[in-house]
């Protein structure tokens, strides 16, 4: 039964759990029960009151239809009630959990809502039994797509030295800017210039900055390498798009041909960054006209170089061989340069000349860099010396005892000799794989006991507080892969819960995401651009106890006032509302992950081979995930499947009429046990199907 209703109303309707009574209010609907009695009402006004979505919390892109689904509630209620967005139909009731009271990070005492059980697909809000309505959201098995796709195009707007046109930019389009980098700083002792153009600019600024380019390519490559079939889009919209290489990969080139300028070749230096003297003012780019000096060499720089660099020569192997030579070329040249010095340099870590006050990003220690550099030039060579240095090094500071960050990329170094496919030394290994799942059942309850369930204790809300959490999701991530843990799983969810709306301010961190994004974020471009909407998939810094460092904070905020309440939507707080790009890269790497659209197997070349063939995977040994290439000499029908030791199919990847070309697939074997496999090809040419080319192949899961 259907009534319709012109007003806000109270209506009286004895209900049964066989006769579910709908009532559509104009502007929208409200519901609560007394009782026996289902009462419905119209959004605008409840006995006087505004209806609100501000105690109902949710995360306003979307949740999985198979997975954990939670939001959060900001004052007891009887019940609540996920609804659909269009027509009012309750699919779900629940009764809100009590999970903080005075939750001591927000203030807030919070009640949970768990809609775990519901897999309906759709677009929904929450009702509770006490008047408060939530934005809308979907269910979807791609509710997560769009979040990657603009969070990874975000990097698109970034970049620096050339021209955003329409046709990718659309109503951001801006002129090419900084043709002129770099003048060398006479810090460096030298005079003149080096061309240092191109790159991303690295947040709110327009200065170009190596060790935070270092982490943020780290992060991207290791999505990439880690987990391929979630990141291999091709059709992202940036000029690359449809060129047959996955537009994760293609971004992250724009930014290390870049660094590759920024590298002394005569003895493997790596200059640390590309700024002006004072930072410019909130003009479009290609109005800034400073001079932009090229700053000292450094260590850290040159450590973060030879470590991403590294991970481009065996990554970009398969797309370009000569870029993937030059890169591991470039890497092996920064290893020596960190041999020849092995203090830091400059002498206590670079500093700002006097004049310049543009961002340091000063850090004394330069041991953890080394230690990524050598972790990722052996997982790329082999080379028993870097082993042996990682091994006898890794420890030195701590084992996974923290998230990654720029000023300390330990963690990352070990994540990634953990994962990698060499065998490396068992011992160490063991002693990664007991640190990192401690870490996440630290983190685990940690986010049990928070008000929102985020990963952050009162005291981690500092300066750029989202991308910990984000970074926090990644390790979670990695544990769930170890172990198959799904509360570690579960727990990183919640971390992009938290990002996308399940936070005290009720909206999303992502600039152009959700339906209460920031508008006013502490980024020129959006600020001088002359439109509204500031620029989209950027991710804001989030909360920052440390009030005094940002006027616009101090203003508004105390040292008295909750630590997830200090932030602010305005362009002035670049304490709590700028951008930065390595706190998108690891939202590109959770929202990738997550997502759980199917992925579309990427043709990867448009030449035609001369015979049929199938190569072997990579890597080899692996984790989950691996390549699989086969070539089609002409049009046939293409059989691909894996098998196990005892010939029982556990695979099919392809299973179809395909052209003649060169084709990759990416089997995923992590529902799988360890162990050995065969990967089988039959192929039946078109014009002689009595015909048949078989291939079999052998490849080694390990977990």
């Amino acid at each position: 039964m259907v009534v319709q209703v012109e007003a806000a109303l109270f209506i009286s309707i004895p209900i049964s759990s066989r006769n579910r009574i709908f009532i559509m209010l104009q502007g929208g609907w409200a519901m609560k029960i007394v009782s026996n009695v289902l009462l419905f009402f119209g959004l605008a006004l409840l006995d006087g009151r505004a209806l609100s979505a501000r105690n109902v919390y949710v995360n306003q892109v979307g949740y999985l239809p198979d997975q954990q689904k939670l939001a959060y509630l900001s004052q007891s209620a009887d019940s609540f009630f996920v609804v659909s967005a269009a027509d009012g139909r309750i699919y779900f009731r629940g009764r809100p959990a009590l999970l903080s009271s005075g939750d001591a990070a927000s203030g807030l005492t919070t009640y949970l809502l768990d809609f775990s059980a519901m897999s309906d697909s759709g677009t929904f809000r929450i009702a509770s039994s006490e008047k408060d309505t939530s934005y809308s959201f979907r269910i979807s098995d791609d509710a997560f797509r769009d979040v990657f796709a603009t969070s990874l195009k975000g990097f698109y707007f970034q970049r620096c030295g050339t021209e955003l046109t329409s046709q990718f930019a659309g109503k951001f389009a801006r002129a090419s800017c900084h043709l002129n980098d770099g003048t060398f700083h006479s810090s460096t002792g030298i005079t003149g210039s080096k061309a240092a153009t191109g790159g991303w600019h690295d947040a709110g600024d327009y200065g170009k900055y190596v060790v935070n380019a270092g982490i943020t390519v780290g992060t991207l490559l290791m999505a990439y390498e880690q987990t391929p079939a979630r990141f291999e889009r091709d059709d992202l919209g940036i000029p690359e798009s449809g060129n047959s290489v996955p537009d994760l990969l293609d971004e992250v080139r724009y930014e290390l041909n870049w660094l590759l300028e920024m590298q002394d070749t005569t003895d493997g230096g790596v200059y640390f960054k590309v700024t002006p003297a004072q930072f410019a003012g909130f003009i479009m780019p290609s109005s800034d006209n400073s001079t932009r000096y090229i700053y000292q060499k450094s260590t850290t720089a040159t450590g973060d170089f030879a470590a991403v660099t590294a991970m481009a020569a065996r990554i970009y192997s398969r797309f370009d061989s000569s870029f993937s030579r030059t890169c591991l070329e470039r890497a092996e040249l920064a290893w020596q340069y960190l041999s020849a010095h092995p203090e830091i340099v400059p002498a206590g870590g670079f500093h700002n000349p006097s004049g310049t006050v543009t961002g340091e990003y000063g850090d004394g220690d330069d041991s953890d860099e080394r230690l990524w550099g050598a972790a990722e030039l052996y997982i790329t060579t082999g080379a028993d010396s870097l082993g042996v240095y990682f091994e006898n090094h890794y420890a030195d500071k701590g084992v996974i005892s923290y998230a990654m960050g720029w000023q300390n990329v330990r963690t990352l170094a070990q994540i990634e000799y953990l994962s990698a496919h060499r065998q490396g030394d068992s011992t160490v290994k063991s002693a990664l794989s007991g640190a990192l799942l401690n870490y996440c059942g630290m983190l685990a309850g940690v986010a049990s006991k928070d008000g929102f369930n985020v990963t952050l204790n009162p005291s981690d809300y500092y300066w750029g507080s989202n991308s910990v959490v984000m970074n926090n999701a990644v390790l979670l991530l990695f544990g769930y892969r170890l172990s198959g843990a799904k509360t570690y799983y579960n727990a990183a969810l919640s971390q992009l819960n938290y990002i996308l709306g399940c936070n005290m301010h009720n909206m999303t961190f992502i600039t152009g995401v959700g339906a209460n994004s920031p508008m006013h974020i502490h980024h020129r471009p959006s600020a001088a651009d002359g439109i509204a909407d500031p620029v989209p998939g950027l991710l804001a810094g989030g909360p920052n106890h440390n009030v005094s460092n940002d006027p616009v904070l101090q203003t508004n905020f105390s040292s008295s006032t909750p630590p997830a309440a200090c932030y602010i939507d305005d362009q002035g707080s670049y304490g709590s509302n700028e951008i930065c790009i390595n706190w998108n890269a690891p939202l590109v790497l959770v929202s990738g992950y997550l997502d759980e659209s199917p992925a579309t197997p990427v043709r990867t070349s448009p030449a035609f081979p001369k015979k049929f063939g199938l190569e072997q995977n990579f890597p080899n040994s692996f984790n989950s995930f691996t390549n699989i290439e086969f070539q089609m000499a002409e049009i046939g029908f293409v059989t691909l499947k894996v098998y196990d030791v005892l010939g029982r199919r556990v695979a099919t990847l392809a299973d179809e009429v395909k052209q003649a070309g060169r084709y990759r697939v990416i089997f995923d074997g992590s529902r799988l046990a360890s162990g050995v496999y065969f990967y089988k090809i039959m192929v039946h040419p078109m014009n002689r199907p009595e015909e048949a080319y078989v291939e079999t192949r052998k490849l080694m899961m390990v977990k």
